[in-house]
């Protein structure tokens, strides 16, 4: 019998993943990109309390934890996801289509939190289990 303490990102749930999310999708990235887009291998909070049921786990403790991120800019946030979940798309384009994913995301970004300081709600799945 053992413990297992897991946490990942809740990457599908955070805003700024779901804002590039959109914006990839849309011309002229959606061509540039041939339709790829990176699908999150993180699952449901569901699916973890039936992958750990079925393999014998006991005494489970699964919750969304949300650490609260207090930002005093746009570029904070752009800077925020910029060394993650944009790496995969610029690996892809060419230059002048990272500029412009660059300034579109950016623009996104003022619009969605349009007074400063802001609250990011950046979420990460809690997993706890005895076997």
């Amino acid at each position: 019998m053992g413990n297992w303490p897991f946490k990942c990102l809740s990457q599908t749930e955070n805003i700024l993943n779901k804002l590039l999310l959109e914006l990839i999708q849309e011309e002229p990235f959606n061509t540039a990109l041939n339709g790829w887009k990176r699908t999150s291998p993180v699952l449901s909070l569901d699916e973890y309390a039936t992958i750990l049921f079925n393999h014998g786990g006991k005494e489970m403790n699964i919750y969304q934890k949300i650490y609260p991120i207090i930002t005093q800019s746009h570029q904070q946030l752009y800077d925020f996801i910029s060394g993650s979940s944009l790496v995969p798309y610029f690996e892809r384009l060419d230059e002048e289509h990272i500029a412009l994913l660059e300034s579109e995301f950016k623009k996104r970004i003022a619009l969605q939190f349009p007074s400063l300081p802001a609250i990011y709600a950046f979420k990460r799945i809690m997993i706890y289990a005895k076997f």
